[in-house]
């Protein structure tokens, strides 16, 4: 009972919330989001798995998906152009100031607490993780599992150049000391505060999400939250898992300035009767890139888990779609390949 305990206790601890009584967001209960938000429960969680249960099976088109081998050589051997590199899912690897940088890693077979049950990865990454070049700065924007993979972090606290720098909101330094992260490697940070690496700069966004990684009494008391990356004169954002609000993301775009890249999801939407609060849908993610002045975009976070009712492979078309609505060239919002390096 006691290695129960203890193997629960590795993958689940409870974070110690301390609100700050300034910030408006701070409740005595756990964080808020800065507009009205309807929070899932566990009605809505039931009714959509019984409606789950009566769909059709859905075909799933892998071979659609676009993936390409990565240009590992050329990754290792760079000390000085910025490089973005998406990986899977909502995982990108960035190369600024001579740092590497990996944004919500995740390499377990399933994005789960076990890896006998749960969402599995339905294609591998195109690289292993042991293949990228030694990680500096690790940004972790939440702690839902297919953001914070709990073994993914402990192997990058034991890679052999050393542990990297870890930046998270409130409250997920618990998990991540818990993954074997030493507490002086660890950056905790509220809504736009700021964490530092030699040229590098991350800043933690606001999103329109919420929390949990326990089955009970942690919902909501660690933050969430989406990162913008400065460094060689250029600009990434990632906006996290967010549901759409337009509000937000005029605020947004007016805090950071001009976005170069954002690495905007498009997966993981359907039913939108449950998920519109918490994912935006392809046509929703071109609205972000209108609302924030950003100049391009790629799309993330999709292709890899099967999280919700949507084919695997349906995201491309409905960002296509969506593009068309808007008049904006695919040139602009792009669709890249698991794998794909775009050189600065």
């Amino acid at each position: 009972m006691s290695r129960l305990k203890s193997w629960l206790q590795d993958r689940w601890p409870l974070p110690v919330y301390r609100p700050d009584p300034r910030q408006p967001h701070h409740q005595a209960d756990g964080y808020r989001n800065l507009f009205p938000f309807r929070q899932p429960s566990l009605a809505d969680v039931l009714r959509w798995e019984w409606q789950r249960s009566r769909m059709p099976a859905v075909k799933h088109r892998l071979e659609r998906i676009p993936r390409q081998a990565p240009e590992l050589a050329a990754l290792n051997a760079n000390r000085d152009r910025p490089s973005l590199t998406w990986v899977a899912h909502a995982t990108s690897f960035i190369q600024l100031c001579g740092k590497n940088i990996l944004i919500d890693p995740i390499w377990s077979q399933r994005a789960s607490p076990f890896q006998w049950a749960g969402p599995e990865r339905q294609l591998p990454p195109p690289m292993a993780l042991q293949e990228l070049p030694a990680i500096d700065l690790v940004l972790i924007t939440h702690n839902h599992y297919d953001h914070l993979d709990f073994n993914t972090v402990r192997r990058l606290a034991r890679q052999p150049a050393g542990c990297p720098q870890f930046a998270a909101p409130l409250g997920v330094g618990a998990t991540l000391r818990r993954a074997g992260v030493p507490a002086s490697r660890i950056q905790e940070l509220d809504w736009w505060q700021c964490c530092r690496l030699g040229g590098v700069e991350a800043e933690l966004t606001p999103a329109h999400h919420w929390s949990k990684r326990w089955m009970m009494g942690d919902e909501n008391r660690a933050l969430w939250g989406g990162f913008a990356v400065r460094g060689d004169g250029l600009q990434f954002w990632y906006p996290g898992d967010t549901g759409y609000q337009d509000q937000l993301f005029q605020l947004i775009g007016e805090r950071i300035g001009a976005v170069d890249l954002a690495l905007l999801p498009i997966g993981a939407y359907e039913p939108r009767w449950f998920l519109r609060p918490q994912h935006v849908n392809p046509e929703e993610a071109v609205r972000i890139l209108l609302d924030t002045g950003g100049r391009a975009a790629w799309a993330v976070h999709w292709g890899s888990f099967i999280l919700t009712d949507e084919p695997l492979d349906r995201p491309q078309d409905d960002l296509a779609a969506a593009l068309a609505q808007w008049n904006i060239s695919p040139e602009v919002f792009q669709l890249p390949a698991m794998g794909e390096t775009r050189w600065f």
